[in-house]
């Protein structure tokens, strides 16, 4: 199985990495182009193939990944329509969904997707546009494929961009949780990167926790914050400031 991305920036790359961690191809099975080659070239240090052209890319992948940015997607594209015909392709491009996509490469196989950069480290959170035109055997492959570096869900295309908007700017947010929760400590005399260390493993446990025993996570802080301990003082300071609302904005920021 050969494995090609047209654009290859932090996500792509990111992807590339889990899919050869996770074991669903070897760093030869992986095909590339981006708008610096030289560079590309220098950047790919595991025996993965650097190639000149989208259109190389394509004409030596099984599955190709749409990873350029949104507004280069239809000036990339439209040269290989008839290369791409042969193939399977996946979009991480934001905004693209199924619809669009047919009006671009009709008869094409697609099915628009949002990963994250945790799938570098096989735990990331695909959203899948419950739209697309993949029979039963090809969705099974994208689907372990994309199982490789993580988990799945599929989302109707009305509310995918929500969703990834959630999953995939959403480590962004997280890690400026982990970096003031671990300043603070530095603040009062730990070592700082010893600080996000132990942070970190706290929000991965703590997600971990949610996830598997489906607790509401109001109900974790109250289990946590109990009365008189020193949890409910911190908890209390954070819903003075409004944390809540302040995340939220996050949100209605990139909505609006």
């Amino acid at each position: 199985m050969k494995i090609g991305f047209i654009g290859f920036g932090h996500m792509a790359g990111a992807m590339a990495k889990g899919l050869i961690r996770g074991g669903f191809v070897g760093a030869n099975d992986i095909n590339a182009c981006a708008s610096d080659y030289e560079k590309l070239s220098a950047r790919l240090k595991k025996g993965e193939n650097a190639r000149e052209s989208a259109l190389e890319v394509a004409r030596e992948s099984d599955v190709v990944i749409v990873a350029v940015k949104p507004n280069q997607v239809e000036d990339v594209l439209s040269p290989i329509k008839s290369e791409l015909a042969e193939r399977i392709v996946i979009s991480v491009a934001f905004g693209w969904d199924f619809d669009r996509y047919e009006s671009l490469i009709p008869g094409t196989k697609h099915i628009s997707i949002i990963p994250n950069t945790p799938c570098e480290v096989c735990m990331g959170m695909t959203i899948i546009e419950d739209k697309h035109n993949l029979d039963k055997t090809e969705l099974t492959l994208v689907e372990n494929l994309l199982k490789a570096f993580g988990e799945i869900a599929y989302f109707p295309s009305n509310k995918m961009w929500l969703a990834g908007e959630l999953t995939s700017c959403g480590p962004a947010f997280a890690a400026m949780f982990i970096e003031a929760l671990g300043d603070a400590g530095a603040k009062y005399g730990l070592d700082q990167e010893d600080a996000y260390k132990i942070v970190s493993q706290m929000v991965a446990g703590t997600g971990a926790l949610q996830i598997e025993t489906g607790k509401n996570p109001g109900t974790m802080v109250n289990e946590v914050a109990t009365p008189g301990g020193v949890t409910i003082k911190g908890v209390t300071a954070l819903r003075e400031a409004d944390f809540h609302e302040v995340v939220a904005k996050a949100i209605d920021a990139i909505e609006k």
